[in-house]
């Protein structure tokens, strides 16, 4: 998932834990916990063994060099 996805998602969440403490069904610190759990969520990546398309690819050529007899 693409990082501005994420944020999108992210403060989607938060607009709806805000939107239910002021609505009163969330106490202030479940509405806090729930707040910093889902930043948590938001930082966390899902595949950081997962190699990017763009990254750079270093070719170990393999070649043994010239060498005098």
């Amino acid at each position: 998932m693409t990082t501005w996805m994420r944020l999108i998602l992210w403060a989607a969440c938060l607009a709806t834990v805000a939107w239910l403490w002021h609505a009163g069904a969330l106490g202030g610190g479940t509405a806090f916990a729930t707040g910093a759990a889902s930043l948590l969520l938001f930082v966390w990546r899902s595949h950081p063994h997962r190699k990017r398309r763009t990254a750079l690819q270093y070719i170990e050529m393999g070649k043994q060099p010239i060498g005098l007899h």
